[in-house]
């Protein structure tokens, strides 16, 4: 009856904090309020839900408090990646619900550090425990998590017409504003090298829902993808910088000077900033621009290499495209793109 009644709440009442705050600590809908929280990115809720939850005397309350906290731990970077994955992997969950949502907690940890041959393994697994789960509101957003996930996951493996796939499913049928902002983020990146007014169009229904939220993280995510979209395809009177202090914006900075013809600037902002690269998707990145500012094969080769170590076979396309037109020969082209 609390499960049915749960699914009820979370879907029809629009402001449900002030009753949420009142749910007992050992209640089922308590323990569901923590999803409605991230889902809807109210991160103070969330966290009053994981401290009353975590001093609640119910064992299975605790588990789920703990769960969250994890993954809020990592969102807030007060957690690595590794040591978010190596805690849930040692975690015993005893509800259903938590053994899934532990489960993908670590498939966001792999995608971020880009183990997708990890992903696409793990999502077997959740796949399989979700049709196990009570059909209701826990169940629905579970399954939004997962496929989100291989939304973009399968983006990553070039498999662009199954990501579109789980796209336009979510697109209507994702329970939250976030999920389907990020959902059309995913579609947009789809045709990121295909077609800008698909892409753009896409990207910016995502940023519309995305200001309604107070997700600033997934703000500046979608950003970052539109500066990236307006200089690939040189629109670069449509490029907005706020905050170029994070690696990931200093590198689409040096995209954008190469695009400029300021080649010795970007090469320069490049090399001072080699040293902030700490996965292989972002020195493939390096090496690609690298490759552009100073007109070098060596260093697309390079960037095909990192890109290829990180499992990346989307954005691998750039330095690939980059050494054709500097007319290596297409035999050795195909042979780089295994």
């Amino acid at each position: 009856m609390e499960t049915q009644y749960s699914d009820e709440i979370f879907r029809s009442c629009s402001d449900i904090d002030h009753i949420i705050r009142d749910f007992e600590d050992d209640s089922y809908l308590a323990r569901v309020s923590l999803e409605y929280a991230v889902s809807n990115s109210n991160t103070k809720l969330l966290e009053y839900l994981i401290d009353k939850l975590s001093n609640s005397d119910d064992v299975i309350s605790q588990e789920w408090a703990t769960i969250y906290q994890i993954d809020n731990l990592v969102c807030k970077h007060e957690m690595s990646l590794i040591e978010s994955i190596d805690k849930l992997t040692h975690l015993q969950c005893q509800s259903a619900e938590m053994s899934v949502l532990r489960k993908i907690f670590q498939l966001y940890n792999y995608h971020d550090l880009k183990a997708f041959q990890m992903i696409e393994i793990l999502s077997e697994l959740i796949n399989a425990e979700i049709k196990m789960l009570n059909d209701g509101y826990m169940k629905d957003s579970l399954q939004s998590r997962l496929d989100l996930a291989m939304q973009s996951v399968h983006i990553h493996l070039n498999q662009l017409e199954k990501s579109r796939m789980y796209g336009e499913n979510l697109r209507e049928k994702a329970p939250t504003p976030i999920m389907k902002a990020i959902a059309y983020k995913n579609l947009g990146l789809s045709y990121l090298f295909e077609n800008y007014d698909k892409s753009i169009k896409n990207l910016e229904l995502s940023v519309d829902l995305l200001n309604e939220t107070d997700n600033v993280n997934e703000q500046k995510n979608i950003k970052r993808s539109l500066n990236f979209l307006h200089i690939y395809w040189n629109k670069l009177d449509k490029v907005e910088w706020s905050n170029i202090q994070l690696i990931d914006d200093i590198l689409i900075y040096a995209y954008c000077l190469i695009k400029k013809g300021d080649k010795e600037s970007a090469s320069k902002l490049l090399e001072e900033n080699k040293g902030k690269l700490d996965s292989d998707f972002q020195l493939g990145y390096h090496y690609y621009y690298s490759g552009l500012a100073k007109n070098d094969e060596k260093e697309f080769y390079k960037a095909v290499e990192y890109f290829s170590k990180s499992g990346d076979q989307f954005v691998r396309q750039l330095p690939l495209l980059a050494l054709k037109d500097l007319g290596v020969d297409t035999s050795l082209l195909s042979a780089l793109s295994v």
